[in-house]
This record gives structure tokens, sequence and C-alpha cells, in this order.
């Protein structure tokens, strides 16, 4: 059974000037997540990826930051798994979700992710 859907959309530009920003980047991503950014390249199409997929999740639980939510209770691997801690963890227990299906697609400009929790 479908128990949420959450899609984000985000420029990618916009992590071009972030990639520049560590102190933001250590607030969105886990250290696992930033040990994960490719080395030269895209990594701003990464970043972008991961930052969407939090988004997305968000969406798809229905919730959003707030006191005592964090953006590393969503941890994204580097195969696109999806992992919750936290009080988003306790919110998917409590609603009895036992998958995270992800998928993303990339433009040139834009990235879209899509999160579909199941139970």
């Amino acid at each position: 059974m479908i128990k949420g859907i959450g899609v984000d959309i985000v420029g990618i530009n916009r992590f071009k000037e972030i990639m520049n920003n560590p102190d933001f980047i250590e607030q969105i991503l886990t250290r696992k997540e930033i040990s994960e950014i490719p080395a030269g390249g895209r990594n701003d199409v990464h970043l972008a990826a991961v930052f969407a997929f939090k988004e997305a999740v968000m969406k798809a639980l229905g919730c959003e930051l707030t006191q005592g939510s964090y953006w590393h209770d969503v941890v994204v691997a580097q195969d696109w798994i999806i992992h919750l801690a936290g009080i988003f963890k306790k919110i998917a227990d409590d609603r009895s979700i036992i998958k995270i299906h992800s998928s993303h697609s990339i433009s040139k400009n834009y990235i879209v992710a899509l999160v579909l929790l199941e139970g």
C-alpha cells in the first residue's frame, strides 16, 4: 500500500555556489554523505540530488523541518537508497512504512527527485 509520495525539483546552478559553503553543506549532509560527494566533475549535481531527495522524503511523510527534526535524519546513501533516523524514523515506524522507493531525473539545469513510501 502506498503511504506517501513526495516530489522535489531543484535548480543545479544554485548548488554550484553552495559547494563553496562548507557550513551549509555540513548542516544539510551527514559526514557519510559528504564523503560520498564525487571529487571534481559535477559534484554540484550530486549535492543537488541529495538535497532534492531529502526534501521529497519530508513531503512524502507530510513533514517539514521543525523542532526535533534535522536534515541529518534523512540519509541518502551513495546508491540512492534512503534511510531515516530520529523523528522521521519514528513517523515512518508509526505509519508502518516498510520500504522507501526513490527515483530521480537530471536535466541540464534541474534535478527532480521522487520518493514513494510503501507500507
